[in-house]
């Protein structure tokens, strides 16, 4: 059944009253046209805040307005965490189509940032099932945009950072759901075995999920697959990632076991314990066992390590970024990720490509079919010791993703020249937008995500895990052996 009409009235009334406070504070900048920026709580971003005084606040809108069952279809806030949005579709036999791996994402942020999952592969980003959107343009106005209403603006907003607009809406399409997935781990030998299984089961219609593991040659297995099918009932022996028993979804599938049965949101939501492989690097001086996991668990959520990432300025050591690369491309990125950067576990995600995708903000350079998006998470003995290594190190990836065809996401470190990234992203047809929704008076995406050149950040914990990791972890230990000239290389099994 879908939410009482009652609740949902008083949740439209809210809404509009608050979409209204939006839009008289949009117009107070207009009208002194002075950029903003938007504030809607933590942030799995690593760009910086800036001019704290030029806000617009929207955390209150953090509500499921409604749940259609007939139509298959949600209204939702931007600020609705993935793990409350999901909870509640599955009250009625639903999900939607395409979920994140971190259940703190947001939907507002899993469309700005056109977020993709294991479903990708079929469905494609996040943002394909969005069927329209509720926008408050830089002027204050209020407008609807869809890919038939407004479409320039609807395809706009994907992956402009806010420079456009701030959506305060969503109209999200879902699928149906089931309770358990059935999952199974095929090991591969080569960065070709990984490619060819990942294609061949991204054109399986009886499939629901696919990705990929790589843990590099040196590793007890190269890299895994990981085939998820749904299923009313549980066939296979059940496994679960949410506990703080449980195995990391990582560790799980580095040891490549029998086929299970993993409860919907146990597998959806996989990488929360870990942040994928963020949570290994808490453990340098701490042996990372099980028992000292489970000790830790409460630190070890996605949510509480990106706060550990912010407060101990680890983005500032770390090269956390995700690539998405043509599949014809992949080998020769595999091959330069593990001959120059040599960090592992890679995530694998297959994407599919729509051909009349327009978003401004993701070019389609190859035209090409099915995208690979790469995650990637550590450090290097370079970068941990040394600022201008950790620039150079992102300086050549960003130079080697551009000419291979691909993109990197925004969400992370930039240092694109300004040349540079409006030779990747169409700056015209940006421009041209801004100036038709008033929106040039704001910062540009490059202006909010390049990085600026300054000293990295001294830590400033918050919080006991926080001061604990501050000495114990993987970091500190490297940063002190680099003092004496020593090298760490973390093992990434345990």
């Amino acid at each position: 059944m879908a939410p009482r009409k009652s609740s949902i009235i008083s949740y439209m009334d809210t809404h509009r009253f608050v979409v209204r406070e939006i839009s008289n504070a949009i117009r107070k900048f207009h009208d002194e046209k002075r950029p903003f920026r938007v504030y809607h709580g933590p942030t799995h971003s690593m760009r910086s805040m800036h001019d704290p005084k030029a806000v617009v606040h929207t955390g209150d809108l953090h509500h499921i307005l409604d749940i259609n069952t007939e139509s298959k279809f949600a209204m939702v806030e931007p600020n609705v965490p993935m793990d409350r949005f999901v909870k509640e579709t599955l009250k009625y036999g639903l999900m939607p189509a395409v979920t994140p791996a971190f259940p703190g994402t947001t939907v507002g942020g899993t469309f700005a940032g056109t977020a993709g999952g294991s479903s990708s592969f079929k469905y494609g980003f996040f943002d394909r099932a969005v069927t329209w959107i509720e926008v408050v343009l830089p002027d204050g106005k209020i407008m609807r945009a869809s890919r038939n209403r407004n479409p320039d603006l609807f395809e706009g907003m994907v992956g402009t950072l806010g420079t456009i607009g701030i959506a305060t809406l969503f109209q999200i399409q879902l699928v149906p759901a089931t309770s358990h997935v059935e999952l199974m781990y095929l090991p591969v030998e080569s960065t070709i075995e990984a490619l060819d299984t990942i294609n061949r089961f991204s054109h399986d219609v009886e499939i629901d999920f696919v990705e990929g593991l790589i843990f590099g040659q040196t590793a007890p297995v190269y890299g895994v697959i990981a085939i998820g099918k749904l299923t009313r009932t549980r066939t296979r022996p059940e496994r679960r990632f949410s506990r703080a028993r449980d195995p990391w979804f990582y560790l799980d599938a580095q040891g490549a076991g029998d086929p299970c049965s993993v409860p919907i949101m146990d597998y959806l939501f996989r990488y929360d314990r870990g942040s994928f492989c963020m949570g290994r690097y808490c453990f340098g001086r701490i042996p990372f066992r099980k028992l000292t996991r489970c000790i830790a668990d409460r630190a070890m959520h996605s949510r509480e390590l990106m706060r550990t990432v912010q407060s101990l300025h680890w983005g500032d050591h770390f090269i956390i970024q995700d690539l998405v690369m043509p599949m014809e491309s992949i080998y020769n990125t595999l091959d330069y990720l593990e001959k120059n950067l040599d960090i592992y576990p890679l995530r694998l995600c297959p994407i599919r490509q729509f051909p009349n995708a327009a978003a401004i903000m993701r070019p389609n350079p190859r035209n090409t079919r099915l995208y690979m998006g790469i995650g990637i998470r550590g450090l290097t003995n370079e970068t941990a010791n040394s600022p201008t290594a950790f620039k150079r190190a992102h300086r050549e990836l960003e130079h080697v993703v551009h000419d291979l065809g691909g993109l990197k996401w925004l969400f992370s470190k930039n240092f694109y020249t300004e040349e540079e990234f409006w030779t990747i992203y169409p700056q015209r047809e940006y421009e041209a937008l801004r100036e038709k929704y008033n929106a040039q008076y704001l910062a540009s995406v490059y202006d909010k995500i390049h990085e600026s050149e300054r000293p990295s950040r001294l830590p400033k914990p918050q919080g006991f895990w926080n001061h604990v990791f501050l000495w114990t972890s993987a970091l500190a230990l490297k940063q002190k052996q680099g003092r004496h000239a020593g090298d760490f290389s973390p093992n990434l099994s345990g």
